[in-house]
């Protein structure tokens, strides 16, 4: 998903030409929350440890997905 966001953004628009940003800012934090869970750290503190835990990052990431192809049938 990251890969796909840097090299085609554009892949992300919807049906105006239009990005939704609050989405995407989800859909980062869930790409950013993967990147940290990859890499093997364990936040000790509750609320950052579900905030860049696997099960928040795996959903943020499949909205993404949801939202590139709902961007893909509309064109």
């Amino acid at each position: 998903m990251a890969l796909l966001l840097l090299i085609h953004p554009a892949a992300m628009l919807d049906a105006d030409g239009r990005y939704s940003h609050g989405l995407l800012v989800l859909v980062m934090l869930g790409v950013s929350a993967g990147f940290i869970h990859g890499v093997g750290f364990d936040p000790r503190s509750l609320p950052w440890r579900w905030l860049f835990g696997p099960v928040l990052a795996w959903v943020l990431m499949a909205l993404g997905y949801g939202l590139l192809l709902r961007a893909q049938i509309a064109l």
